[in-house]
């Protein structure tokens, strides 16, 4: 599946894993950091001149997945318990953007690409979600 967001280009390989759930608590949020097998990778192409720092964003949390280079890739993995994820995208010096939140559970696979123009789009105002 193939989906255009704010001019990120999303491509979702879902590989459903059959993990067995381990432990008896409930969680007490969306982004964790825990050791537990519960984990979505993301792939992302920074394709723009500016270099950028990516978060995994839900409900006014955010994880900070690490820095990508100007015209680089680079490879997250982050666990995630289920439900929508947004990427909060940080262009140094020159604001933010955030995805439309997109559904994915443990396992899955992303590959996310940041095109040349989507510093356009940042404001600073999206950095304060």
């Amino acid at each position: 599946m193939t989906v255009k967001i704010l001019g990120l280009v999303f491509w979702v390989f879902a590989t459903f894993a059959c993990a067995g759930r381990g432990g008896t608590g409930t969680p007490t949020s969306s982004i964790r950091t825990s050791d537990e097998k519960k984990t979505v990778s993301v792939e992302i192409q920074n394709d723009n001149f500016y270099q950028v720092t990516v978060y995994a964003y839900r409900q006014g949390s955010r994880k900070r997945l690490g820095v990508i280079e100007s015209r680089d890739t680079r490879s997250f993995e982050f666990v995630w318990i289920t439900g929508e994820v947004r990427f909060l995208i940080d262009f140094l010096t020159n604001g933010c953007i955030l995805t439309w939140p997109l559904a994915v559970d443990r396992g899955d696979e992303l590959m996310m690409i940041i095109e040349p123009q989507d510093h356009a789009r940042a404001s600073d105002t999206v950095c304060r979600v």
